[in-house]
């Protein structure tokens, strides 16, 4: 196997095989169809992997000590993990479950023939844009009729009124990317009075009456702030922020990383000097426009911390163009193929700021909610959260994960 090719030591090694154990169950995870009666048991298993390898990835990297015979364990019992997902992605013939399906083609025609309503909450980004253009591309292959709407002003009154229209057209289902938490209730109390369904996405967390399809912010944006921690020994940080109605998920990353960084020392070592709320948008035009104010008000920047990875590259922009060499990192969020490009551009810090984010991918979103819904209308019971696995990346992995950006 690969990770017996070459010369490395002990704690790279069980560093490598527990890389390799999470990107195995994150590439099984959607191919286990979500009726199977043994999805919570893998789903327990996978949330198990994802809260502990963490914390021992980052215990590796800081060079702590720990017996050798707990880092075999725990490597053994990433693989068995591997081992048990793989024979639950057989159906009963050994042929793989074409996710795409939305489970075996033998048993119920999931959600073909419905009609499912999706407000997304913008297309003003590439992760947004990705998100959407993968739902509607499922829906096509799966025979749902699908009517896609999009708020134009991120409000929750807009949404509201999308929710209320999109019933009021006898859709069976909805989906919503909400513009924060305070819509989701009374989108939640719409669908419970029409007898729907309600799939909730990226931009909140699980709560009753929906379910829910995403990432533990937190987890993530703690990863990223380990990273920080673990490299950098301090300095000036400034905050591209998101959109100032944008309620749902930023609490979460910047807490994050905040106790990311905190993991790794005192606090002290990185004040925040200045933040940015997004003028109109999270994507790179917004990302460039916030840096650039940042940059004429601070002679000294060491840390740029984004809210997505499209307003980090605008950010970059801002500094290249200005041509500030202070800037050492800039972390971003969500796993985007342009601003993996720049990061092995970059190589780390050798030609311009390193480059750090979470993998938050649109595509597996769209796609595990494709499969809630199939499980849905053919009368299988789901679960209240599905979330992504926690994988932060970095110069010294991008090629490892580099497939699943968008």
């Amino acid at each position: 196997m690969w990770f017996f090719s070459q010369a490395i030591s002990f704690e790279a090694y069980v560093e490598k095989l527990l890389l390799f154990a999470i990107t195995k169950i994150a590439e099984v995870k959607i191919k286990i169809k979500r009726r199977d009666k043994s999805e919570a048991h893998f789903g327990k298993l996978l949330n198990f992997v994802n809260t502990n390898t963490v914390d021992v990835k980052m215990k590796i990297r800081r060079r702590k000590k720990m017996k050798k015979f707990k880092l075999i364990h725990i490597a053994i019992a990433l693989l068995l993990v591997v081992s048990l997902c793989m024979v639950g992605c057989q159906s009963d013939t050994g042929a793989p479950v074409d996710p795409a399906a939305g489970g075996e083609s033998s048993s119920g025609e999931g959600a073909s023939g419905h009609k499912v309503g999706f407000i997304q909450l913008t297309l003003g980004t590439s992760y947004h844009a990705a998100m959407s253009e993968r739902f509607e591309a499922l829906s096509e292959e799966n025979g749902v009729e699908t009517s896609m709407t999009v708020s134009q002003n991120r409000t929750s009154e807009e949404q509201l009124k999308l929710a209320e229209d999109l019933i009021a057209q006898g859709v069976e289902a909805l989906v919503l990317n909400p513009v924060g938490d305070e819509i989701v209730p009374s989108i939640q109390q719409l669908c419970a009075n029409a007898n729907i369904p309600l799939i909730c996405v990226d931009n909140t967390s699980a709560g009753s009456g929906y379910t829910y399809v995403g990432i533990d912010n937190f987890a993530i944006a703690r990863g990223i702030g380990q990273y920080v921690g673990a490299n950098y020994n301090g300095g000036n940080v400034v905050y591209v922020r998101s959109c100032p109605t944008d309620t749902g998920c930023p609490a979460f990353r910047f807490g994050g990383i905040m106790g990311g960084m905190s993991d790794e020392g005192e606090m002290a070592r990185f004040p925040l000097i200045d933040e940015r709320y997004a003028p109109s948008d999270v994507g790179e035009a917004d990302g460039m426009a916030q840096m650039e104010e940042m940059l004429a008000a601070n002679s000294k920047i060491d840390i740029v911390i984004s809210h997505h990875d499209a307003q980090g590259l605008g950010a970059l922009t801002a500094i290249t163009n200005a041509n500030r060499t202070d800037i050492k990192l800039i972390t971003g969020f969500d796993g985007e193929k342009a601003f993996f490009d720049k990061m092995k551009e970059n190589e780390g810090g050798k030609n311009g700021p390193d480059l750090v984010t979470g993998l938050n991918s649109p595509i597996m979103i769209a796609e595990i909610t494709m499969d809630v819904l199939n499980d849905i209308f053919d009368g299988k019971s789901v679960d209240a959260e599905y979330l992504l696995p926690v994988i932060i990346i970095s110069y010294d992995n991008v090629d490892e994960y580099y497939d699943y950006g968008f």
